[in-house]
């Protein structure tokens, strides 16, 4: 089974909806991101979940994730935040395709396009996202090597 721009923008709203009591949705383009967040999935489908996020959208993330005012927020806060939504949205991606898939850990690093410089990944689908804190990217990248 493949993954769409429409699954992923489901999945996004169905977790940022039940984890952080926040309503998204598709948006146009998202404008740049402050923070990567990567997690691997292996097996019978090889590839990535990739969320792309401004510092805002982690802010906002990690305030209800955490029950924060946004002033007690700091990047370690952002940091678990956007691994665990990462996480959460894997999860997700992994039960639409091939089985058996495993989930990596999710990991966190500032900037972008981190986690695909060693790969041989390509898009499979992508979806922009606007919510609390802005606008941000979801991907779901297939491993073509």
């Amino acid at each position: 089974m493949s993954v769409t721009a429409e699954d992923i923008a489901r999945i996004a709203a169905d977790v940022w909806r039940d984890v952080l009591n926040q309503e998204i949705g598709p948006a146009e383009s998202a404008l740049g991101g402050e923070l990567t967040g990567c997690i691997q999935i292996t097996g019978a489908f090889r590839g990535a979940v990739v969320l792309i996020v401004p510092r805002g959208v982690a802010r906002a993330a990690a305030a209800a994730m955490f029950a924060l005012d946004e002033p007690a927020i700091g990047a370690d806060e952002e940091r678990d935040a956007i691994g665990e939504l990462t996480n959460m949205i894997g999860g997700h991606v992994k039960s639409m395709v091939a089985s058996p898939s495993q989930l990596a850990l999710p990991a966190v690093v500032p900037g972008v396009g981190h986690c695909l410089h060693r790969c041989q990944l390509q898009p499979l689908a992508e979806q922009a996202m606007a919510g609390p804190g802005g606008s941000f990217l979801i991907q779901v990248m297939e491993d073509v090597g």
